[in-house]
């Protein structure tokens, strides 16, 4: 079992205090003998209401109140009530929290069960956990306002299993899960989505579905843990991805984004359809020069042999600045700049995708390069099957520097005037 002090070192946060809040008009619990007596003792409650459930409305459950720790809450719904200070519970199931306020709160239970979080609020920083199991928690039209915006002082929504936000908003805040973890129709500001863990000699490998969502500032799913990403109809400023693991599939489809930045780890196959990147300055306000990022789509590589598919169709990027240095025959050679973008082992595709400047590192047993736009692409030390271009337009110029390709069709690359093609080291011939 994972304890909670487990919990709050792996985040690397402390609880916050519930100084400064405005909280809603609230009767203490201790003066609601009935309703307290049934808290107390869930076997009193059993059988005093059998399967009806317990309501409480308006109650405050606050610093230096009752104790409740390690009690089971079961087939309750509190209304517009207010917790805050430690709370720690044994078991909170089939529960339902509407309205309700978490200001500074360390609300957590070993176990969380089909429990629904509907229109409550943190009123700032907050922790809320489920410490060993998680099944069927909703979040609902619920609000995680945090206030400070260093990521060391964020607050945590965090479950260990499965969990699900939906219409949710708010900022400076950890909104993760373990298991089966959905984002619907949500709108955040700078938050960590970052899912999955190591704990306790363990990997805990998330399954993360972002749809319709709207992130503002800087949305990290660094160091996620994944056994697949799907992220649909969603709009960034910068997404980063950070060094994330995923044993299977990523698919990025409907995307709008400023950038897409840094790589994954590891990934089977990685999919992006009818997105755009636009390409914007990921540089903080205070460091004196700016640096134009769009698109990583690469995994680490130690772990590209086991890329297997990349496909982009639909993509368009927009400036891009990052460089990087390329090696060819174990000596650094020029600066290859823009989009990085790695193939798969099998397969690669790009189709009826404008990417202005981009750096491809293909080791590909077949790669298809269809209705594609570029000013200048650089497929330095790209080893391939076979090559196929059709109806390709890189205008400027094309770097095929140490490139091997066993099987090639070029009629389709077409050919401009003062346009420039590098083959140094290659056996390609045009």
């Amino acid at each position: 079992m994972t304890s909670r002090r487990d919990f709050l070192a792996l985040l690397g946060i402390s609880s916050l205090t519930a100084t400064g809040c405005t909280r809603m008009t609230a009767k203490k619990i201790e003066e609601m003998p009935h309703e307290y007596a049934l808290l107390m003792d869930a076997e009193k409650r059993r059988k005093a209401l059998g399967d009806q459930r317990l309501k409480i409305s308006s109650a405050d459950f606050g610093l230096g109140g009752t104790d409740f720790y390690e009690k089971e809450w079961e087939n309750i719904h509190f209304y517009d009530c207010i917790f805050y200070g430690v709370i720690h519970l044994s078991r909170i199931n089939n529960c339902v929290f509407e309205h309700c306020q978490f200001p500074g709160s360390n609300f957590q239970a070993y176990a969380i069960e089909e429990v629904l979080f509907l229109r409550s609020d943190t009123i700032g920083g907050a922790n809320l956990m489920a410490g060993n199991k998680s099944k069927n928690v909703r979040f609902v039209e619920c609000d995680f306002g945090g206030k400070n915006p260093d990521d060391n002082r964020y607050g945590a929504i965090y479950f260990n299993e499965d969990v699900s936000y939906e219409r949710c908003t708010g900022q400076y805040m950890h909104v993760s899960g373990n298991g089966i973890v959905n984002y619907r129709d949500c709108k955040f500001g700078s938050i960590y989505a970052s899912n999955g863990t190591f704990a306790n000699g363990k990997w805990y490998y998330a399954t993360v579905t972002i749809d319709n969502c709207t992130f503002k500032g800087e949305t990290q799913i660094a160091r996620s843990s994944l056994t697949s990403l799907t992220i649909r109809n969603s709009k960034f400023d910068i997404l980063e991805i950070g060094q994330s693991d995923v044993l299977g599939d990523v698919l990025i489809e409907g995307v709008q984004a400023g950038a897409m930045v840094d790589m994954f780890a590891n990934a089977r196959s990685i999919t992006i359809r009818n997105s755009r990147f636009r390409g914007v300055n990921v540089n903080s306000e205070e460091n004196y020069y700016k640096l134009y990022r769009s698109l990583d789509c690469v995994v680490s590589q130690e772990n590209q042999r086991s890329l297997i598919s990349v496909v982009l169709e639909g993509v368009e990027c927009g400036r891009d600045d990052e460089g990087i240095y390329d090696v060819v025959d174990n000596r650094l050679s020029n600066v290859a700049r823009g989009c990085q973008i790695m193939g798969g082992q099998d397969t690669t595709v790009f189709r009826n995708c404008t990417i202005p400047n981009a750096s491809l590192f293909l080791e590909s047993a077949s790669v298809l390069i269809d209705n594609f736009t570029a000013e200048k692409s650089s497929f330095v030390t790209s080893k391939i099957g076979s090559l196929t271009f059709r109806n390709t337009n890189i205008i400027k110029a094309i770097d095929f520097t140490g490139v091997q390709v066993q099987k090639l069709d070029a009629k389709g690359l077409v050919r401009y005037t003062g346009q420039q093609i590098l083959t140094d080291g290659s056996n390609i011939q045009l």
